[in-house]
């Protein structure tokens, strides 16, 4: 096990070799004092500051595996929010003279007096409540790739003292991802099996019994169930990503994202994330790792349905489409059940989670930085405040890559977003192929007292899909539920995007929505034949 000390973003040193046994990363002590400076004309200010040195004796500055040694410095830039009697949230910046340094000073001026609660990182609208804990902390589900790393400021950590001596402790744990030499990828995502336990979001950090602290996500409306590590991920690297303390259930999956692939593997037992410690996942391969690669990915084959074949571009498919609409982490459990919104492009809905009932919305729950623009073109894949445009897929009838393809990267296999083509198939084969509605008068049906179209195979009434109607998200208002808005992957003139529109005795698959827009996405696969 290795002793890590504290991270921020511009680290000086970054661990270059780490065990694949759990590593125990390290906790700061602090010690403070005030000094009283005078400016040129000789007004005095009090400054208070921390010392801030690895716990233990004091001696023990290097983390250390058989004769490797590492260290990890202060870097210029790095802060801690120190919380005093007033419980206002005070910044505390590191010192100049601290920069590179194992031993570091973090100042602010004015006199600061205990109990003390302090957090690192500093963190903007941090509040401390009577019992000592910490509300409005945000572990990021977006986090930076750092070779060696992680991304400093996931690494949460707080302490508590009634006098001005303060030791941190760690508040997350680290999963380690390894890829083999030459297996680059610009994303890897940690994905929850279910929404019974968010990975990410604003939450409250807490101590347990053993005043151990963990992040707390109760109550919170900004919730992710998947973490994403994005940046220049390169083979023979070892990556981190910070974790929530806790248990995940089995099925959680790890994705690999590519410039031309996906690879996704889907765990089959449960996996428990420890206070200050690593679960090392081990070494991923291109061709040895055991990915998903049944045609179906995640998929079980009773939630498909083969709605027969269709000629799409010249070429005949057989079009298998998934029973439910799709979520975070898969399908949803019910033909009616509405799923989650997507913008286009985006591999991840910003509405993380809602109740529907009685015709309205209620109990939002939003990703980490969404909850206030939600569906805004801000907020879009590819889009450029700087030329109020979008910089990818700027042709009509271009076609989401399965980077960028949310069926393909949540589900595996050869799961996708409909194409245009494809929903034209389909909707120009009522009376023919398939019934849309009863007998093809495309009048809406209710599935479990939700509306929704209803697509039958007309030589087997008992094969069917079912599109609820349920709406669409602009800005922060889900609604428009009766009428159903499904994307298809292709894009339209930009800024739009084409779509699956339909009401009742009515469909149409000519029309088009800003990309921004949340939209419900059905996923098919399609097999030659």
């Amino acid at each position: 096990m290795i002793n890590i000390l504290n991270h921020r973003n511009k680290m000086k040193n970054i661990l270059k070799t780490l065990p694949l046994a759990l590593i125990v990363m390290s906790i700061y002590s602090c010690t403070s004092e005030d000094e009283t400076v005078q400016d040129v004309k000789g007004n005095s200010t009090v400054v208070t500051t921390f010392t801030c040195t690895q716990e233990g004796d004091g001696t023990a500055t290097k983390a250390t595996l058989d004769s490797d040694s590492q260290t990890i410095l202060w870097k210029s830039g790095d802060a801690i929010s120190i919380f005093g009697d007033t419980k206002a949230n005070n910044k505390y910046n590191l010192d100049p003279e601290s920069d590179g340094r194992e031993t570091g000073t973090f100042s602010a001026e004015g006199e600061l007096n205990g109990p003390y609660v302090a957090v690192y990182p500093h963190t903007e609208g941090a509040t401390l409540n009577d019992d000592g804990t910490v509300s409005n902390i945000v572990l990021p589900s977006e986090q930076n790739a750092v070779a060696g790393g992680f991304d400093p400021n996931a690494a949460l950590m707080i302490a508590k003292s009634e006098s001005r001596s303060l030791q941190f402790k760690n508040a997350v744990g680290f999963v380690k991802v390894k890829l083999e030499e030459g297996f680059n990828c610009n994303k890897i995502i940690l994905r929850a099996a279910n929404k019974n336990k968010p990975l990410a979001g604003k939450g409250t950090l807490k101590f347990d019994e053993s005043n151990n602290p963990y992040i707390d996500f109760t109550g919170s409306q900004e919730l992710s169930y998947a973490i994403t590590l994005s940046g220049t991920i390169t083979g023979g690297n070892a990556y981190y990503i910070a974790v929530p303390v806790g248990e995940y259930s089995a099925k959680w999956t790890l994705t690999f994202v590519t410039d031309n692939n996906i690879y996704m593997r889907q765990a089959t037992n449960s996996i428990t994330f420890v206070r200050s410690k690593a679960w090392n996942l081990g070494t991923f391969s291109k061709t040895v790792t055991p990915w998903v690669s049944d045609t179906r990915g995640i998929v079980i084959e009773d939630q498909e349905v083969d709605m027969g074949i269709f000629n799409i571009g010249g070429i005949n498919y057989r079009l298998i489409f998934a029973k439910s609409n799709l979520t975070a982490t898969g399908l949803s459990a019910n033909e009616s059940d509405f799923g989650d919104y997507f913008a286009w492009g985006a591999t991840e809905p910003w509405l993380t989670s809602y109740t529907y009932s009685g015709g309205s919305f209620s109990s939002l729950t939003w990703k980490t930085g969404y909850n206030t623009v939600g569906y805004k073109d801000v907020n879009a894949p590819f889009y450029n405040s700087l030329t109020d445009s979008y910089d990818k897929y700027m042709n009509s009838n271009d076609v989401l890559k399965p980077e960028d393809d949310a069926a393909k990267v949540i589900l595996g296999g050869d799961w996708q977003i409909p194409s245009i083509e494809v929903w034209q198939a389909l909707n120009t084969a009522n009376n023919d192929k398939v019934y849309w509605g009863t007998n093809g008068d495309k009048a809406l049906e209710e599935k479990d007292n939700i509306q929704g179209m209803k697509i039958t195979k007309n030589d087997a009434t008992g094969t069917y899909i079912f599109l609820p109607a349920a709406g669409e998200v602009n800005d922060t208002s889900p609604g428009s539920v009766g009428n159903g808005l499904y994307w298809s992957s292709t894009a339209g003139l930009s800024p739009d995007a084409s779509l699956l529109f339909l009401y009742s005795s009515f469909s149409n698959a000519q029309l088009f929505r800003k990309r921004y827009r949340g939209l419900t996405v059905r996923p098919v696969r399609l097999v030659e034949e």
